[in-house]
C-alpha cells in the first residue's frame, strides 16, 4: 500500500509540474505579446519557445476538436480541467484501495 502511495504522489507531482509549465507558457506568451520584452534574444523569449516546445503539441491536439471562439483559445483551459479531473479521480481510487 505503500508503493501505492508513493507513487499517486509521484503521479500527482508530475501533474502539478504539467500545470506550472502551463501557466509559465500562458504569462510569457501575454509578456512577449503586450510587448513587455523587446528583445527577442533574451532569456525570457528563449524560456517561452522552450515551454512552447514542450506545451504546444498537446494544445494543438486539443485546438483541433476546439477552436478559438471569438479569437479566445480555451485549450490550456481544458487542460487544466483534465489535469484536475484526473487528479481527483487518482485520488478517490487510492482511497477507495486503500479503505474498502
Amino acid at each position: 500500500m505503500i508503493v501505492l502511495a508513493l507513487l499517486i504522489e509521484v503521479i500527482l507531482g508530475i501533474a502539478d509540474i504539467i500545470e506550472y509549465v502551463l501557466i509559465g507558457y500562458i504569462i510569457l506568451g501575454w509578456v512577449i505579446f503586450f510587448g513587455l520584452v523587446s528583445n527577442r534574444e533574451g532569456v525570457i523569449f528563449r524560456l517561452y519557445v522552450f515551454l512552447m516546445s514542450k506545451v504546444e503539441p498537446v494544445l494543438s491536439v486539443i485546438r483541433r476538436f476546439l477552436p478559438a471562439i471569438a479569437g479566445l483559445d480555451f485549450s490550456p483551459l481544458v487542460i487544466f480541467f483534465g489535469l484536475h479531473f484526473a487528479k481527483i479521480m487518482l485520488i478517490r481510487l487510492f482511497y477507495a484501495l486503500a479503505y474498502g
